[in-house]
């Protein structure tokens, strides 16, 4: 008899915690990477970048002006630490090998972070704010 009610426990426990699992992959929803669509200007100067056509597997079409259009040769979004990340990394003249590495902050509504100066080694703190005018 104590065997049976151990067992019917142990049991009960186990659909417990699967049901629990599934209420949390239930629940769990993925990033919505189009948040950050629109356009986005550098606080610090007339750097802007214009993210379009977000896809949920991470890709985007990424373009970069200062105020001429600089060449994207890469871009990409993901997640990390839960929050959605954009890295850019820019070929041009000018811009050979540089990189945005940008973390979206909805509570502020920014994309902040580091960009990389490749030609002289540097990275650079910077902060994005979204462009009202360009959607």
């Amino acid at each position: 008899m104590k065997r049976k009610k151990t067992t019917a426990l142990t049991v009960m426990a186990f659909c417990l915690a699967l049901m629990q699992m599934a209420g949390n992959v239930a629940s769990a929803k993925p990033f919505d990477f189009s948040v950050i669509a629109g356009g986005w200007a550098r606080i610090d100067g007339g750097y802007t970048l214009r993210v379009e056509n977000v896809m949920s597997d991470g890709t985007a079409d990424v373009s970069y002006f200062n105020p001429g259009r600089i060449h994207v040769a890469e871009s990409r979004l993901s997640t990390q630490e839960g929050r959605i990340k954009l890295f850019v990394k820019l070929q041009d003249e000018g811009y050979p090998g540089c990189t945005y590495t940008l973390f979206y902050y909805p509570e502020q509504n920014v994309l902040a972070g580091v960009y990389y100066q490749a030609a002289v080694d540097r990275a650079y703190e910077v902060i994005f704010v979204r462009n009202l005018d360009s959607g």
